[in-house]
């Protein structure tokens, strides 16, 4: 199971808010002076833990109140800014504490019954970054997607894994674990994780129009007809 749902599922095995609160309390009123006014870092931590658990269940309960997406699209952006404010300059462990957030966000995504959710992951235009990123990229996404195959929070929401884009274009590792995740998930249907990877408008374009025109030149049309031809509907 994978390390970044721990958190998120502790959340919802905790007291109620009342009871949270009392005992909170009563934790305050055993300790000393002196430590109720430098409280740990451990103290601070479940605070914190404390007030986004709250923020969490509100938020979830104003979006109930309203019309729920049938479709939620994510781009996955940030995470360098992210680790840069925190001194952390690994790659791979920059790209890791992104790809753990996607189990919060399924969490919110299964409990609003959201039936489709699609994350960009990786572009083409990633390409150009420093070869130490990418594989950092490529790292988290294999690692998350095995992950995400053998997650007992998968199976049991029954969540469906498909993945878009030019796959064969990525190492083998990283399409035998999207595969394998694949297999796993296929038979679910109460919701839908795509994940595009080694995607990129220009190509998209290109692979529309190219295609286009083999089904043109197939048909026994001209070059000059199957140019003619081309409209945004023709190679939506």
């Amino acid at each position: 199971m994978n390390p970044g749902r721990g958190t998120v599922h502790e959340r919802a095995a905790t007291l109620p808010l009342d009871q949270q609160t009392a005992s909170g309390r009563v934790v305050a009123r055993q300790e000393s002076p002196t430590e109720r006014k430098q409280p740990g870092k451990s103290t601070a931590t479940s605070l914190l833990r404390l007030l986004y658990w709250i923020y969490e269940r509100r938020l979830l309960h104003q979006l109930k109140q309203r019309p729920t997406p049938r479709h939620v699209g994510i781009i996955l952006d940030g995470n360098r800014r992210h680790a840069a404010k925190r001194g952390v300059s690994d790659p791979c462990e920059i790209y890791q504490s992104g790809a753990e957030k996607l189990d919060e966000i399924l969490d919110w995504c299964s409990e609003l019954r959201i039936p489709a959710v699609t994350l960009w992951v990786f572009s083409t235009e990633n390409l150009k970054r420093s070869q130490a990123e990418i594989s950092g990229i490529l790292s988290a996404i294999e690692a998350k997607v095995a992950a995400l195959a053998h997650d007992p929070f998968m199976h049991q929401k029954r969540i469906r894994i498909q993945a878009i884009g030019r796959l064969e274009l990525l190492p083998e590792s990283v399409v035998a674990a999207i595969r394998a995740a694949e297999t796993a998930t296929a038979q679910y249907n109460l919701m839908t994780l795509t994940i595009a990877v080694r995607y990129g408008g220009r190509e998209e374009i290109s692979d529309a129009v190219r295609s286009f025109l083999k089904t043109q030149a197939r048909e026994g049309a001209s070059l000059s007809d199957a140019i003619e031809r081309i409209t945004p509907e023709a190679i939506a």
